[in-house]
């Protein structure tokens, strides 16, 4: 008998239990297996198996979905190449409740009411609210930081003349060589054009050290820290592209 190694949710005993595979009288499993083998062009390798399982303890009958890829794995030594362990999802149906208070309190409800981001910005927080909504947080992390550089991109802040020994370094034209700033510049810079204030430029700059550590140190951000970023991200676009719109003129009666 194949029992899945993880607990799954029953929905009879309310609780997560043992479940093994079931199988016909001839001992054939009821399973089905789709992977990255059945398509002639992927990106990623990939599995996805499908199965009935049976409870242990109350012998309810549920469906399984088993999936795994080439970049779930957890870190377990120095080596990013070989100290590696996989692992997989486990999804039963029908699914566990989720618990209520909880998902309420990480729920991302905006706030603001958008009218005038450019249409880079809005692409970019758009995808990035919804892969905080599906709990990718690594995605959700590094679409905040893109965020942050899209703003200063459609401002016109992301180059600087490159300097040497004190001297802007020119092209065989005479123009000035340009090159990236790096992010820490472009946030100064947001805030010497008065886009944002110091306090502002202290929060992105924190938001900004986090993300560095989320992708060099493949550290995965908290779902509560993402959405208080996703919040301060949008009442700092709030105040630069909505607030400059808003108008409060009283409309004249007609005589």
């Amino acid at each position: 008998m194949n029992v899945v190694p993880e607990k799954l949710f029953c929905r009879i005993c309310n609780r997560r239990t043992n479940h093994h595979l079931v199988t016909n009288e001839h001992g054939h499993e009821f399973k089905y297996v789709i992977s990255h083998l059945d398509y002639d062009e992927v990106d990623i390798e990939f599995f996805e198996e499908y199965s009935i399982v049976q409870c242990r303890g109350c012998d309810t009958i549920a469906f399984l979905k088993k999936y795994g890829d080439e970049d779930m794995f957890h870190l377990i030594g120095p080596n990013y190449h070989s100290d590696r362990e996989y692992f997989e999802e486990y999804t039963v149906y029908p699914e566990e409740p989720k618990k209520d208070t909880h998902e309420q309190l990480l729920q991302f409800n905006e706030k603001f009411e958008f009218d005038h981001l450019p249409d880079l910005i809005s692409g970019i927080r758009n995808e990035t609210i919804n892969a905080y909504k599906h709990r990718m947080n690594l995605l959700c992390n590094t679409g905040i930081r893109m965020i942050i550089e899209s703003i200063c991109k459609v401002n016109g802040i992301d180059k600087k003349p490159k300097v040497r020994r004190g001297e802007t370094v020119l092209d065989k034209d005479n123009n000035p060589v340009m090159v990236n700033l790096s992010l820490f510049e472009k946030i100064e810079e947001l805030q010497k054009r008065n886009l944002i204030d110091e306090k502002q430029n202290n929060i992105l700059n924190q938001i900004r050290d986090i993300g560095n550590e989320t992708v060099h140190e493949i550290v995965r951000p908290k779902t509560r820290e993402l959405l208080q970023y996703l919040n301060i991200i949008d009442f700092i676009l709030y105040n630069i592209y909505e607030l400059p719109n808003l108008n409060f003129a009283k409309k004249t009666s007609p005589k």
